[in-house]
């Protein structure tokens, strides 16, 4: 399948896309048009003719002149709003029936957008601006006396609200000084500045640089970053400073208690002047928070499955290229989370993992006893968690086929005694022999193509030894539930029997892997408390992407979910979501059985969600509400 095409429009100004155009260049042609003045925008047209999705940098009279053409009905268009745009009138301006996504930056611009002009809400989505970690040199930092302020000097900045910041806090310890990387966009601000750091005697403690090449060099020897901004979406200057341990001190304006701590925010003057001056100050939290929900790499991925959804919504699901969608996933997102649940955090889906490896450690050693001199083939290793399990075991010969040449050659440099090859694996000639054990994790629902899905299958036939197991982690449902996902299958399990009773296979065991850990397709099975399922997943969802909470608070709700989770398992012999299967050959020994409670201790799975309730405190609030959410949620089963 060719390379889809993204033109991206803005008339010059677009520092904030230059990330974002980098990194989709990985998977996707793209060109950066610039339309300097009406009289180039022909440009435009151009650009659209080539391209399959038009992606508009800003909300002004380039979108609206755009929308307006024939070919927009045509094209995937995309825009994306930051913040003056929705005090002006270019979205009333804007044919929004051409415009496929409006991206905003916050939610609180996107609520005032949806308030005062008619835009249709199913088309809009919030990802915020993400900081690129590399770019920011982090290093533990400390109170000081170096004040920085980044950015325009505009009625928007709230300079007036700046000045007389850094007086009272110059007022309190005359050793502060303070430097300002930017300019003036109205004279008449420059003229009160003059006037008036004369007359609060700070000639000697402001000093004005102009803008900076190189920001994070400037930024090294500060020691706080000011904000005193009336309205802002993000104010990326704060986060980039965050990034490199510099505390933030922000006004709280518009919308900033949806973007950052409460303790990060200041209402009147006197309350700055606290927060500068306090003792409180911890690096490690400021980049840490950063790190945690404004990453280039969180807005990557937002972006990513955005235009991901875009192209391929209404396409034919033979259409899927799952080469290409494995190559760019994996170059993108090389961890945990790139391999399994994007939008759950790597917190979360190594506790999905953790069930994965205890089930499949529980099968193995029953069937296998010591599988060190076993022949082991993986479809599909990914970032190689699997591959760590079977080398922690002891297994010698190893074979791994996967798709995506990141994921072949890393896992060659890491494990040279593996074989690693780089295919297909509905392509035979990758396959070499027979193996005791063939293994595949959530790999066959990509495969979209029932007919390349039956060749994977052949080929697991072919290969499999009489007395072999193949173990397959994989989407089954037992009431032919169907997938939203344009690059997801979820197959029934009488429709998986009759395709490897087809290749001379038979399915001799079915386990659960998850009852509401992962999303519960197969919900429907227990009745009424279907929707009760589903809201302890999105509730998780929330929890995993809130901010707040801080990662150690995560992982001990996570286990608490976990081992809930198992309870309900060895309780229902039964799960919502993800199966694992044991399959064997149709002439192979007696049929292979095993349950969950020969894997999972219920006395040990008491003992420990016990262990996590008498672990709950009184400062821990965040902590505990989650806790006691979930608990009356699951205790609805």
């Amino acid at each position: 399948m060719v390379r889809r095409k993204i033109a991206f429009f803005s008339k010059g100004n677009d520092s904030f896309i230059k990330d974002i155009i980098e990194r989709l260049s990985i998977q996707y042609d793209t060109q950066r048009i610039t339309i300097e003045t009406p009289k180039n925008n022909k440009l435009i047209e151009q650009g659209m003719e080539w391209a399959d999705v038009c992606w508009f940098e800003w909300c002004d009279d380039l979108l609206s002149y755009a929308s307006r053409l024939s070919i927009a009905k045509e094209k995937k268009i995309i825009c994306r709003l930051h913040s003056y745009e929705a005090f002006s009138l270019f979205p009333a301006q804007i044919n929004w029936d051409c415009v496929d996504r409006l991206i905003f930056v916050s939610e609180d611009i996107c609520r005032y957008v949806l308030a005062h002009f008619n835009v249709d809400k199913n088309i809009t989505l919030v990802i915020p601006n993400g900081v690129d970690l590399d770019k920011w040199t982090w290093e533990k930092r400390g109170s000081g006396f170096n004040v920085a302020y980044v950015g325009y000097i505009n009625y928007k900045k709230g300079p007036m609200l700046l000045l007389h910041t850094m007086k009272a806090i110059h007022m309190q310890d005359d050793r502060y000084k303070f430097y300002i990387a930017g300019q003036f966009q109205d004279p008449r601000f420059w003229l009160y500045f003059e006037h008036m750091i004369k007359e609060f005697k700070l000639e000697n403690a402001i000093f004005f640089e102009g803008w900076q090449r190189n920001l994070n060099k400037w930024l090294e020897n500060k020691n706080y970053i000011l904000c005193t901004s009336v309205l802002e979406s993000q104010n990326m200057s704060v986060m980039q400073a965050m990034a490199k341990g510099i505390k933030p001190v922000v006004h709280n304006f518009v919308g900033a208690k949806n973007i950052y701590k409460g303790k990060y925010l200041w209402n009147t003057i006197y309350e700055a002047v606290c927060k500068i001056t306090e003792s409180d100050y911890n690096s490690n939290e400021y980049r840490e928070f950063i790190t945690n929900n404004y990453s280039l790499e969180i807005q990557m991925k937002a972006i990513d499955e955005m235009i991901r959804d875009l192209i391929y919504s209404g396409e034919n699901e033979n259409d899927f290229d799952y080469k290409r969608y494995w190559n760019n996933r994996l170059n993108l997102y090389f961890n945990i989370e790139g391999a399994g649940y994007l939008g759950l955090g790597e917190i979360y889906n190594e506790l999905l993992y953790r069930n994965r490896i205890s089930l499949l450690e529980g099968v193995v050693n029953k069937a296998f006893g010591d599988i060190r001199n076993k022949r082991v083939l993986e479809l599909g290793p990914g970032i190689g968690i699997f591959t760590e399990f079977f080398n922690n075991m002891g297994v010698q010969r190893y074979e791994g086929i996967d798709i995506a040449l990141k994921s072949v050659d890393d896992l060659q440099k890491r494990y040279r005694s593996y074989q690693f090859k780089h295919g297909d694996i509905c392509d035979d000639s990758f396959y070499d022999g027979e193996y005791d054990l063939i293994f595949s994790a959530d790999v066959l629902m990509h495969i979209t193509n029932e007919n390349h899905y039956g060749k994977a299958i052949n080929n697991i036939s072919k290969h499999l030894s009489t007395g072999g197991l193949c173990i397959l982690l994989d989407p089954i449902s037992v009431i032919n539930a169907k997938s939203e996902s344009p690059h997801v299958i979820i197959r029934d399990r009488k429709y998986v029997e009759q395709g490897i009773g087809k290749n001379a296979l038979r399915l001799t065991e079915m386990l659960p892997v998850t009852y509401f850990m992962n999303y519960p397709f197969d919900r429907e099975i227990i009745g009424s408390n279907a929707s009760n399922a589903l809201n302890i997943f999105n509730f998780i969802h929330d929890v995993f992407m809130d901010s707040t909470i801080s990662d150690e608070d995560k992982r001990i709700i996570g286990e608490y979910i976990l081992y809930r989770d198992r309870k309900l398992l060895y309780t229902n012999e039964a799960g919502l979501s993800e199966k694992l299967l044991i399959i064997q050959k149709e002439n192979g020994k007696l049929d292979f059985n095993i349950k969950i409670s020969e894997i999972f201790d219920i006395k040990s799975i008491d003992n420990e969600i016990d262990a996590i309730n008498k672990n709950f405190t009184e400062n821990e609030t965040k902590q505990r509400d989650a806790l006691e959410k979930l608990t009356a949620l699951i205790n609805c089963f």
